[in-house]
């Protein structure tokens, strides 16, 4: 009750403001003599509220898309509707003056931003501070709601409930640090019965919770912050790494529905022991503990219920986001922000199906086995689907826990060693790496010493080009040559949009770069990538997307590696590692294999080529002797472009067409409105007043019909 009004007292406050700001907005008494002006302030500010909490919601559902492609602009429009529903209860209470559109337009942007404010100090909408185990239920339906590749009340009640609490949590932070602090926590004191949990958090546990709170797409976005722990103040990374393995866990329950859907069975008959707690939790599933009948020791890892319609929803919102960014902002421009959201997009969308995830497991094993310390698990197919894993269970601790792993008895510079070597080989010789080696996702045994993998969801892969390029620029750090790495770094590279380069002066660059950045003892292979970057960027150019991701997880290596043993630098580690590793697997043999493979391909290309080429070589003699050769120009991307233009000729005829009958048929029922002709009881005017208004209904829905048609077909992004 006291709830109830203090939310009335602070909406007639914020209306009272308002309307004092406002010259063309009053109120008079609901009805004189009876309501007075106080009590109608009181009544409306009841009313708003009302309003506030069934209408916007509706309207947002609905429309919320358009607050992120107008940039939050389209926030005037919804709270000028609310604002006029408002007059519309009560026109002669509410009075508008003059330019009326103007003023309600305005009265509602002040209004709602009073609100805000108000909200905050009085503590009204604090976070709501509770640990988001799982996604509800409804998201299934509304999963079912799809309409093509985008599903528009997903992505609208995404935005909502993104909105919303990012909101709670910015006004509690922004209160906590003025002196209006106690007098909020006074009242929440008030209003809810308890203390603010938050008021006993750092800024970096309120923004962890806040993280969680918002879903396992922005978990995943944290835990790749996380992973540039150079660049990131202790506290801020101590809350961050709790999000690779220490988020809130969902019910049993759900996991019991997920497991019996998948595996078509109870886990009673899968698995001889199944633990119904789970031992952890991450951002898109969690995992239980299970032995099966003969023994074997397994974890069961379980994606969360239906995080695929939320988390597509999250990653659609994020590229309207993204484009309306890049469209405004140069330094969006410059990062190719569009580019590097749908890398992350399409990463977290690979990592949905554990399939994927399966067969990477089993080639990152083939690719390990020469390593006797390094472990990747065994999977389990027969007890596996796109929604549930099922794989040996790998004892360790976080390759990180280098208190845990000293006391063990195990020496840290060979752990790092052993580390490197695997992660040389994936990225150099392989080409197929783990592309995520966060310290949750390796672990060590400390009664043997070896390392093990976890989480193959998402691999990077290069072919064999890339490799090598890929090492020229190892070595060339090692050997502090800025040129040389410049000249490697165009090879992993590519223009951004719209942007004119020039090489030489990239490469001019590189060598100021390389005295500067190459030469300092103290900077680690993250600060160079980073430094890297910016002047691929300054340039006009951006890494390959395949190279982002390896840059990402040598940065994340190399955090491990300065863990472990201070004194390694990735990049000479991983040169020397891959001398060793080259005096390992070039030797006769595999060179000699390597021969009859390519001799093998070439001869077969050249079998299956011969027919053609002779039957090309005979059709040019024939050519000849007749005295004409043909000669084929290939126009297939200009009949492309003459069908595109085609296409929009004929559309914008037709636009053409159709507007001037409609202008026609508006233009004539105006007139024929004006003209005084009565047949019988029948008034002339009064239809083609009816048949003006439909025509200009009509001539409103072909305009809007014909932006929404350009925009679709101006759309380039995929969405999901």
């Amino acid at each position: 009750m006291i709830y109830f009004v203090i939310r009335m007292l602070v909406n007639a406050i914020a209306l009272t403001i308002t309307i004092i700001l406002s010259p063309g907005l009053s109120i008079q008494p609901l009805i004189p003599g009876v309501i007075d002006i106080s009590a109608t302030y009181l009544i409306f500010g009841l009313l708003f509220g009302a309003i506030n909490a069934l209408i916007r919601p509706l309207v947002l559902l609905f429309t919320a898309r358009l607050l992120v492609r107008t940039m939050g602009l389209f926030a005037i429009v919804v709270n000028a509707f609310l604002f006029w529903i408002l007059s519309w209860i009560a026109p002669d209470t509410f009075v508008v003056d003059g330019f009326a559109l103007f003023w309600i337009a305005f009265g509602g942007s002040v209004m709602a931003g009073v609100v805000l404010v108000m909200e905050a100090v009085f503590g009204l909408d604090r976070p709501e501070f509770h640990n988001k185990t799982e996604t509800q239920i409804y998201w299934r339906w509304v999963g079912l709601l799809s309409s093509g590749r985008r599903n528009a009340i997903a992505e609208n009640l995404r935005v909502m409930q993104i909105t919303d609490i990012i909101t709670r949590y910015t006004k509690d932070i922004a209160v906590e640090m003025t002196p209006l602090a106690r007098f909020r926590v006074f009242m929440q004191e008030l209003l809810f019965r308890d203390v603010d949990p938050m008021s006993n958090l750092s800024l970096p546990e309120t923004a962890r919770i806040m993280l969680q709170e918002l879903g396992p797409t922005f978990v995943k976005f944290g835990q790749i912050v996380s992973s540039r722990a150079a660049q990131i103040p202790p506290d801020w990374l101590e809350q961050l790494e709790k999000l690779q393995s220490n988020v809130p866990p969902f019910s049993y329950e759900n996991a019991h529905a997920i497991l019996l859907h998948e595996l078509k069975d109870e886990p009673e008959n899968l698995f001889a022991t199944f633990e119904k707690e789970p031992f952890a939790a991450a951002s898109t599933a969690q995992v239980h503990k299970a032995t099966l009948h003969d023994g074997t020791a397994v974890v069961v890892k379980i994606q969360r219920p239906n995080i695929d319609v939320t988390v597509k929803a999250d990653l659609n919102v994020m590229r309207d986001l993204a484009k309306g960014i890049q469209k405004r902002q140069q330094w969006a421009r410059e990062i190719d922000l569009r580019g590097l959201v749908s890398e992350f997009a399409d990463g977290i969308l690979y990592e949905l199906n554990y399939y994927n995830e399966a067969s990477n497991i089993q080639l990152l094993t083939r690719n390990m086995a020469q390593f006797e310390n390094i472990i990747v698990p065994q999977v389990f197919p027969e007890l596996s689907s796109s929604k549930v894993l099922t794989m040996e269970l790998l004892q360790g601790v976080k390759i990180s826990d280098t208190a845990a792993i000293t006391a063990a008895g195990i020496d840290t510079y060979e752990l790092s060693r052993h580390f490197v070597e695997a992660m040389t080989k994936q990225t150099l010789f392989d080409g197929f790496f783990h592309a995520d080696p966060h310290p949750g996702n390796v672990l060590v045994n400390l009664e043997t010493g070896k390392i093990g993998f976890l989480d193959m969801g998402l691999m990077g892969e290069l072919n064999r080009a890339q490799r090598m390029a890929l090492a020229d620029l190892l070595v060339s750090m090692q050997e502090l040559d800025g040129y040389s790495m410049g000249k490697a770094a165009l090879r992993l590279s590519k223009p951004l949009p719209g942007r004119k380069t020039s090489d030489e002066e990239f490469l001019e660059e590189m060598e100021r770069f390389g005295q500067r950045f190459l030469g300092n003892a103290n900077a680690d292979i993250s600060y160079s990538f980073t430094a890297l970057q910016d002047v691929l960027r300054k340039n006009g150019l951006r890494l390959d997307p395949n190279f982002t991701l390896v840059f990402k997880t040598l940065m994340q290596a190399d955090e491990i590696i300065r863990r472990l043993d201070p004194n390694i630098a990735l990049s000479e580690a991983a040169v020397e590692s891959s001398k060793m590793l080259a005096r390992d697997l070039l030797t006769t043999d595999a060179l000699a294999q390597t021969v009859r493979t390519q001799v093998s391909r070439s001869s077969r290309e050249v079998i299956y080529r011969i027919p053609s080429l002779v039957e090309a070589t005979t059709k040019w003699l024939d050519q000849y002797e007749k005295g004409r050769l043909s000669v084929y120009v290939d126009t297939s991307d200009l009949s492309k472009d003459v069908t595109k233009l085609d296409k929009a000729f004929s559309r914008s005829l037709e636009r053409l067409v159709l507007g001037l009958v409609l202008a026609g048929w508006i233009v004539g029922s105006a007139i024929a409105s004006t003209v005084n002709l009565r047949v019988g009881d029948f008034q002339l005017s009064t239809l083609a007043f009816y048949m003006f208004i439909l025509g200009a209904l009509v001539g409103a829905y072909v305009v809007l019909s014909a932006l929404w048609k350009s925009r679709k077909h101006d759309e380039e992004d995929e969405y999901y």
